[in-house]
């Protein structure tokens, strides 16, 4: 079975299951767990901010962010389609009680115009704004990189009317292989990004901020019962899913070329179009009338196990786990597939 759902379902290499075995210790509610501060420093340095933090996950990190930017009653301008937003069960409402803004995007890149309107309105009878949030890469519109350059533009509104930028980087990694930009914390307030998700660690997301916000963070994660002792394990295994990152690159290819295979192949009239976006993920949109559930139950006959991104869009999502010598078989099966749909 090719697992295509997400690059959640990777399995940690042997690589960094033993690297948990070597692991320095100690109590990192101490803040004394050596393999736990390295790796802090070592993402504060390589995206340009001045301190890190362990978390379990990327909501946690994401929620930590809007509790310590936020007061409750405030708004988030953030894209209608982001993660933090739709995917995080609530927890905004939930735990800071905050609003979210619907601002206009293209493919999670803001449109900045559109951000100073809402700012400007705010003013008047509406929710203080305190925050804006996007996502990079941008899953809703296909894995899809916001640039490094719009978000230099966004930051100096931001900036200007002294609101907060979080960027929620759960693949962030996607996007800094292509565009080889790294100082994100000359830029934004706070970021997180996923060990869990293209590095195919098992477990864990890195929070980054300033000094004092990182402190402030420390704060909130013991709050919502994320507080560690000999979390090295974890983290020797998360440092060790970093060193491997430009191999994200071999997920791209691996997408490209299923999609080229499917541009050129498939031809089903009940599939309204096939977006790529560059990095690791291919959207099948449906037509309207069309039931997607119908095609992903022929693609699992077929050894293809994919998922639903919205109501008609099937989500292809390549990582370490797909080999390169298996994507003309799954080409093969995607378009056999389709034809029967």
């Amino acid at each position: 079975m090719y697992d295509l759902r997400s690059d959640t379902v990777t399995k940690p290499s042997k690589e960094v299951l033993e690297s948990a075995l070597h692991a320095e210790l100690g109590d990192d509610e101490y803040i004394e767990d050596p393999t736990v501060n390295n790796l802090e420093d070592e993402c504060a340095n390589l995206l340009g901010f001045e301190k890190g933090l362990f978390v379990s996950s990327g909501l946690m990190g994401n929620q930590i962010s809007l509790l310590i930017h936020n007061d409750p009653g405030t708004e988030v301008i953030t894209p209608f389609d982001s993660h933090i937003k739709n995917y995080e069960h609530g927890a905004a409402a939930f735990l800071s009680r905050v609003q979210f803004r619907d601002a206009e995007h293209v493919d999670g890149q803001l449109n900045l115009d559109n951000v100073e309107k809402l700012i400007l309105k705010s003013k008047v009878h509406k929710p203080i704004i305190k925050t804006v949030s996007i996502e990079n890469t941008h899953l809703a519109s296909g894995g899809s990189i916001v640039s490094f350059d719009s978000i230099k533009s966004l930051s100096k509104i931001v900036r200007k009317h002294d609101l907060k930028l979080h960027i929620d980087g759960a693949r962030i990694w996607h996007a800094i292989q292509e565009d080889k930009n790294m100082n994100y914390g000359h830029y934004c307030d706070s970021l997180t990004f996923c060990f869990s998700k293209a590095l195919g660690a098992p477990i864990g997301s890195m929070l980054l901020g300033s000094e004092e916000f990182i402190r402030e963070a420390r704060e909130f994660r013991k709050k919502l019962g994320g507080g560690m002792r000999q979390v090295g394990v974890i983290a020797s295994m998360a440092r060790t899913a970093l060193q491997s990152r430009e191999s994200i690159l071999e997920d791209h290819a691996k997408a490209r070329k299923v999609y080229d295979c499917l541009i050129a192949n498939l031809n089903n009239e009940k599939i309204e179009s096939i977006v790529y976006k560059g990095t690791n993920m291919i959207f099948l949109n449906i037509k309207n009338d069309e039931d997607p559930n119908k095609l992903l139950n022929i693609f699992y006959n077929e050894s293809i196990n994919a998922g639903l991104i919205g109501e008609k869009s099937i989500r292809l999502v390549f990582h370490k786990d797909i080999v390169h010598t298996d994507i003309d078989k799954i080409c093969d099966k995607l378009v056999h597939s389709s034809s029967k749909f």
